[in-house]
């Protein structure tokens, strides 16, 4: 009996050893060092910064775009309106609005703050797939599509000046600011890492 004892007691510390094992290998074999911890939130805050900054951008570029929208005279006949081929006429269209002396003032800064608002939220997208906080990446990369397809509406409005590429861009601009928001709301502080073991 007491041999039989014995070998059961044996098997039983066999087998809760093997059951802990793979654990503990699991938990020691992908360990996350400080310095790349640090990194990350360090690029997290960065990220936190760039959707303050594209947010307050996209409150004025929204002003502005009201501002085009009701008080603006643009012409109908512009180089670019009512082009066949979208992308060419898009083209022409923003050339015209940044470079020609008869486009609104108003509508130069609007066009060209749209660029800049492209190439912020791009690199936001960036530090954030860097910074690898699965919700900011997600954020991010949705308000740059956002802005990148309001830029979009606003060409094809310059085209057609049709009032649904309007409404589509205020549509868009109001998910982006959504996406900002989170992000601002997720990069408060360092990510919460679950300590191995």
């Amino acid at each position: 009996m007491t041999n039989l004892t014995g070998a059961i007691r044996r098997r039983w510390a066999i087998a809760d050893a093997s059951r802990r094992e793979p654990a503990a290998t699991k938990g020691d074999a992908a360990p996350v060092p400080a310095a790349v911890r640090a990194t990350r939130d360090r690029r997290n805050r960065a990220a936190r910064g760039w959707a303050f900054g594209l947010l307050l951008a996209l409150l004025v570029q929204f002003g502005i775009g009201m501002f085009v929208n009701l008080f603006a005279n643009i012409p109908l006949h512009h180089p670019g309106y009512g082009a066949k081929n979208f992308f060419a006429g898009s083209y022409h269209s923003v050339a015209w609005a940044e470079t020609s002396a008869h486009a609104p003032l108003v509508l130069a800064f609007h066009v060209g703050l749209g660029l800049l608002l492209v190439l912020g939220s791009l690199w936001l997208a960036v530090l954030a797939i860097r910074g690898r906080r699965a919700g900011i990446v997600w954020a991010a990369v949705l308000g740059a599509l956002c802005i990148i397809l309001a830029g979009f509406n606003g060409a094809s409005f310059l085209n057609s000046n049709r009032d649904a590429s309007s409404y589509g861009m205020a549509l868009l601009f109001a998910v982006a600011v959504l996406c900002y928001a989170v992000i601002l709301a997720l990069s408060g502080g360092p990510e919460r890492h679950t300590p191995a073991g």
